[in-house]
């Protein structure tokens, strides 16, 4: 069937390709592949090049209840991708067209199979930027961000994903296919674009996106900063984003991080490193806030470490990621992130519940970024050990330090995710934290998907009773 639709140069079905294709980034799934346990394989990959091809394979594979699971570029970390009941892969990079700019209006339609970076550099040679910038721009598509609710580095001057999606194109679990309508704002009943943006594939495949862009910023201001104490840096970013004086960027690095990147960002020798960035397409206007913003940190007690810092932050800011191999290759090591999101007065006890539970755990660090009017992400790096390399050490230990966090996170109010989305691990929590919500959400899911076809297993969504 599927050989018939796209012939045999888009039909993959070799072993290799199926092991490729039957994980993500998502550790525990890592640890099987050390110890040779290979499941959930998928039966077959397909690759379309336009949304009817799209919808022509979901209608086949609906007749038969044949697990339809979309991919992009296997990048999440939580299992998003994992085809836990088998069914049929749909790997969108063959759709990767920018297919136009309106300058007028400063939005670009792409297609959701696009790489971050391939998106991002296309419209600098037009002379605009999306501002998206994920640490997994060079790896994660336009759809991954959408389906995930991704936030970049630079939201806080441009806006998370589900701020910058404008309009949707998609196929829905019956194989029809929708397009939303691209305006300025609505009142239409409720937002079914913002149904859709995080949804993870499980209620409809997002094929194409309308979104808003930005001029290249003319003026690029980056700074380092020292506080003696977590605490003073958080309320650093609280005031300036507070104060009509947002950065581009901004970034506190708890103590143990700070002295993790001490090296690599210039850092203090001790304490805490902000990292600030101011950046705009009007120069005054950029070196007038950064200026006023530079001035408020430093009379919160922030020390001035110039520049360096700040354009080493920007130079490498991908490198952490990308280096995260080295660390995985050693067979007694597992290294993991988790990411919150809570509100500005909880934000320091949150982190140090969470320090002091993890403690004994493993490697644990921090950094607070992604600052809004009423809160912050804590995004905490963590790395366990076995001595001996036992694999299943590791998995209890791994697993332990989630229990720990999540444990926190709900107890606090916060919310257990703020850009890598929920996938298939974290969707016992998500049940605990949306309450009633994740009822409506079940559903719709079952409303639409009645077979739950369509990526079964994530978010807990469409479960058997």
């Amino acid at each position: 069937m599927l050989v018939h639709l796209f012939g045999k140069d888009r039909v993959k079905m070799d072993h290799t390709s199926l092991v490729i294709y039957s994980r993500d980034i998502f550790m525990p799934g890592f640890l099987d592949l050390r110890q040779g346990k290979i499941s959930n394989l998928p039966a077959a990959v397909c690759l379309p090049e336009s949304t009817e091809e799209v919808a022509k394979v979901v209608r086949k594979l609906k007749e038969k209840n044949i697990p339809v699971i979309p991919y992009g570029a296997g990048s999440g970390v939580l299992g998003g991708v994992i085809p836990v009941k088998g069914g049929v892969i749909i790997d969108l990079k063959k759709m990767n067209k920018l297919r136009a700019v309106n300058k007028t209006s400063l939005t670009c339609e792409a297609e959701a199979g696009i790489i971050g970076e391939n998106l991002e550099r296309e419209l600098n040679r037009q002379g605009f930027t999306l501002g998206h910038f994920p640490s997994s721009i060079y790896c994660s598509t336009v759809g991954g961000w959408l389906s995930t609710r991704s936030a970049g580095q630079n939201s806080a001057k441009y806006g998370k994903i589900e701020d910058l999606a404008l309009s949707l194109e998609g196929v829905l679990p019956d194989g029809s296919v929708f397009h939303t309508r691209a305006v300025p704002r609505s009142a239409t009943g409720p937002d079914l674009d913002q149904v859709l943006i995080g949804a993870e594939g499980t209620l409809g495949i997002i094929t194409a996106a309308t979104l808003a862009i930005s001029p290249l910023p003319a003026t690029q201001i980056y700074r380092g900063f020292a506080f003696a104490k977590t605490g003073a840096g958080i309320e650093a970013m609280r005031a300036l984003v507070q104060k009509e004086l947002t950065p581009a960027v901004l970034r506190l690095y708890d103590p143990i991080d700070t002295a993790f990147n001490k090296h690599k960002l210039s850092g203090p020798d001790s304490g805490c490193l902000l990292v600030v960035g101011y950046e705009g397409a009007n120069k005054q206007m950029t070196e007038l806030k950064a200026s006023l913003g530079f001035k408020l940190i430093q009379d919160m007690t922030g020390r001035d470490l110039g520049e360096d810092p700040g354009r080493k932050w920007l130079a490498h800011r991908y490198a952490v990621s990308y280096n995260q191999s080295k660390i995985l290759a050693q067979a007694g090591n597992l290294l993991d992130t988790i990411e919150l999101s809570v509100v500005w007065r909880d934000a320091l006890a949150l982190h140090e519940k969470i320090m002091a539970a993890a403690a004994g755990q493993g490697l644990i660090m921090a950094h607070f970024s992604h600052a809004w009017r009423d809160g912050v992400c804590v995004y905490f790096s963590f790395l366990v050990n076995d001595p001996v390399a036992d694999q299943e050490k590791l998995r209890e230990k791994h697993a332990r330090v989630w229990e720990t966090v999540m444990g926190a996170c709900l107890e606090t109010g916060a919310s257990i995710s703020h850009h890598h989305g929920i996938g298939l691990w974290r969707a016992k929590w998500l049940k605990q934290e949306l309450g009633v919500g994740h009822e409506i959400l079940d559903r719709i899911k079952k409303e639409i998907d009645p077979q739950s076809v369509f990526n079964p297993g994530k978010l807990g969504l469409g479960e058997s009773e």
